[in-house]
């Protein structure tokens, strides 16, 4: 029982992605993608500014609202084995052997996002943004030989942010948001017990929280062809709880000596686990000349926040277990180029780095199989009226690595990853 508790406070916490480094997004502008997140904020090119950099609302001259969606199709491809005393069936009689495999894992999932923003006078604009910043999304075979390690991982953050900027004077800018944000977790695996592998057995676990958080920021305009931002968000602690139910565990297994208690029960019991989504800093940039525009984006994210994981009883508030993570912090660095073709036409591409929060293969999960990653990106704008189509496309090279684990009760496994994704965005915005 101890864990699949820790199974769910681990998918909880360590939520791809589609794609920061651990669970960390940044797919809720499509102008944004086109160019790998380069010039978050600053751009000026659609109304997101609210949810990376809410003083970056200045430079958008026009009201107006937009809607999109990311398309992720996340690939997984993955080889290994897993050391078991034995495969036990739904009569508690096991079968003794060690389980390996190869296979792959293709979860695709959609993140949408809206925002809006409204100019009160010359020098104050409010906004309105809601979408996903934090997500995980990985789902193995049901029969594949690491099942009592991850099945299906399911995790989505959405914010609820309340924004508004401020114009000091005609080249610095500050602004804030307020972030509500409501976590969802569903997981599901099959269960192992010192060493036994239960076949039968299902574990599934869901929960849930609201919690708050805010950013910061300011952006500076030292000449009228230059553009640059800083911004911090704030950490936002949760407390999920949810349920674990468990189906399918014999009471029994049997072993030379006779029958023996399993010491896991089919039922249904209450759980909580706390969650810290971390802080960030991000600094951005743009530069126009002539007809085009270059933008850079670097971005510090404080994973290492994460160095034990702990679950909780909900009904006594006792330790259940506690385990080392030891995630590193990150930076995200990235590039991108835009070029006006005519009054109606944009076209963009980028170029980003992301850095793996990773120490060693120990530390990766099935879960969460992260690795440092290179994105590459194009995009297209076409503007008619007070109507803006925007598209784009990314493809994301991961260095998967290898997973290794085991402790406390669960057989040591070995598995190698070789992983990929890839991105379609599109988003319309209307300006009055």
């Amino acid at each position: 029982m101890k864990k699949y508790l820790l199974c769910f406070t681990i998918a909880s916490l360590l939520a791809p992605r589609a794609m920061g480094a651990g669970f960390q997004l940044s797919e809720y502008t499509v102008t944004g993608l086109g160019r790998s997140f380069a010039g978050l904020g600053v751009t000026g090119d659609d109304f997101s500014a609210s949810a990376f950099n809410p003083a970056g609302m200045q430079y958008n001259q026009t009201n107006g609202a937009q809607a999109g969606a990311t398309v992720v199709s996340l690939h997984f491809d993955y080889k290994g084995e897993t050391d078991t005393a034995a495969t036990v069936n739904e009569n508690g009689i096991p079968t003794p052997g060690t389980r390996s495999g190869r296979g792959h894992s293709r979860p695709t999932r959609v993140l949408p996002h809206l925002f809006a923003q409204q100019k009160l006078n010359d020098k104050t604009t409010l906004g309105l943004g809601v979408y996903v910043p934090f997500g995980l999304a990985t789902d193995y075979p049901n029969n594949w030989f690491a099942q009592s390690q991850a099945g299906l991982s399911q995790l989505e953050a959405v914010d609820v942010s309340p924004a508004l900027s401020y114009a000091v004077n005609d080249w610095f800018s500050v602004g804030a948001a307020m972030n509500i944000q409501y976590i969802k977790a569903h997981f599901t695996s099959k269960l192992e017990q010192s060493g036994l592998y239960f076949d039968s057995s299902k574990s599934n676990m869901e929960g849930d929280d609201y919690a708050a958080g805010y950013t910061v920021g300011f952006t500076v305009t030292p000449r009228k062809d230059v553009r640059l931002g800083v911004s911090y968000r704030s950490k936002i602690s949760h407390e999920l709880t949810g349920d674990l139910k468990i189906t399918g565990m014999p009471q029994t297994t049997i072993t030379p000596q006779g029958p023996l208690s399993t010491g896991v029960y089919n039922g249904k019991s209450d759980i909580k686990a706390k969650v810290t989504t971390p802080e960030t800093v991000l600094f951005t940039g743009a530069y126009d000349i002539a007809d085009f525009t270059f933008s850079g984006t670097a971005r510090y994210t404080r994973w290492s926040r994460f160095k034990t994981l702990d679950i909780y009883n909900k009904s006594t508030g006792a330790l259940v277990s506690s385990t080392d993570e030891k995630w590193k912090n990150t930076w995200y660095f990235g590039g991108g180029v835009d070029y006006r073709l005519n009054q109606a036409w944009t076209i963009r591409a980028g170029l980003g780095y992301d850095q793996t929060t990773i120490r060693a293969p120990e530390y990766r999960t099935p879960r969460v199989p992260d690795g440092r990653r290179v994105l590459t990106s194009f995009g297209a704008s076409w503007q008619m009226d007070q109507w803006q189509i925007d598209a784009g496309y990314m493809h994301i090279f991961m260095h998967g690595g290898e997973a290794s684990g085991g402790t406390k009760g669960s057989a040591p496994y070995r598995i190698k990853y070789t992983n990929d994704a890839d991105l379609f965005s599109l988003g319309v915005q209307y300006k009055f």
